[in-house]
């Protein structure tokens, strides 16, 4: 008994991968409102075979017979093509709408899948808008850096000194509602604000030096008179003791002259 069962097991494998083929599904991604190739080629095609399709999900779109020419059966997007001499279609102007599994597969005679493609269908991404923020502090100041979209932000933060910046915080990534991907960091003296999908990317970058100068200005400023102060003070310092040696110098000098010549 067990061993009919393994064999019926293995019947209906052997059926299933008849049926399905072997092809696996290719992810393709395209801008909204481009075109789209489908490629099937001539040795895709099983020598036998005498009726074939493309279908879009359960729709037939083009249908081909040996001997015959190419019988576009469904054309709802209004511009589906096939390319000459080939068993390939060309998809123009997709929208939305037109995501989903395309797929070319013999029905005569026997059911073949040849080829699947998974399209997705996507808007290019919207402008980034990449704001600053200052503040500061005794020794330094902080910088925030923000990247927004049409419904996400994320910012990093950086500790600035006289000359340099360092980023406090990892970069950071966040999803869209709409499914882009949005990222912002540092990268060397400026920061990056990249917002993009499969079909398109947009990028701000931006030198953190045009930022915050007004309190760079300030503490370059306070720096200065502090330094100008101490500099004073010293030489305030040495020029007292140069007179109070001068001074004892002076004292001690007929001193020495009476001990080496008494009267």
């Amino acid at each position: 008994m067990a061993q009919i069962l393994t064999l019926l097991f293995h019947l209906f494998l052997i059926y299933t991968l008849q049926i399905q083929g072997s092809s696996a599904v290719t992810d393709v991604f395209v801008k909204t409102g481009d075109d789209l190739i489908l490629n099937l080629t001539e040795a895709e095609i099983p020598p036998n075979s005498r009726f074939w399709l493309w279908q879009f999900k359960d729709d037939p779109l083009v249908e081909f017979s040996l001997g015959s020419q190419p019988n576009i059966v469904n054309n709802h997007f209004g511009k589906v093509e096939v390319i000459e001499k080939s068993h390939s279609v060309k998809l123009k102007d997709l929208q939305k709408s037109h995501s989903g599994i395309y797929t070319a597969k013999v029905v005569s005679p026997k059911e073949q899948i040849l080829a699947q493609y998974n399209v997705t269908v996507q808007d290019p991404v919207s402008p980034v808008d990449l704001t600053f923020t200052c503040s500061s502090s005794s020794s330094s100041y902080n910088l925030t850096a923000t990247c927004r979209t049409d419904d996400v932000s994320i910012s990093i933060s950086l500790r600035c000194d006289y000359l340099t910046c360092n980023q406090e915080e990892a970069e950071r990534r966040s999803v869209t509602k709409s499914g882009s991907s949005l990222h912002i960091y540092k990268l060397r003296e400026s920061v990056v604000c990249s917002h993009s999908n499969q079909v398109s990317k947009v990028e701000s970058k931006v030198k953190i030096e045009t930022h915050c100068t007004e309190l760079a200005k300030k503490r370059n400023i306070t720096i200065i008179n502090i330094t100008r102060i101490i500099l004073a003070a010293l030489l305030v310092v040495v020029f007292i003791l140069t007179v109070v040696i001068r001074k004892c110098k002076r004292k001690t000098k007929p001193e020495e002259m009476m001990y080496e010549f008494p009267e």
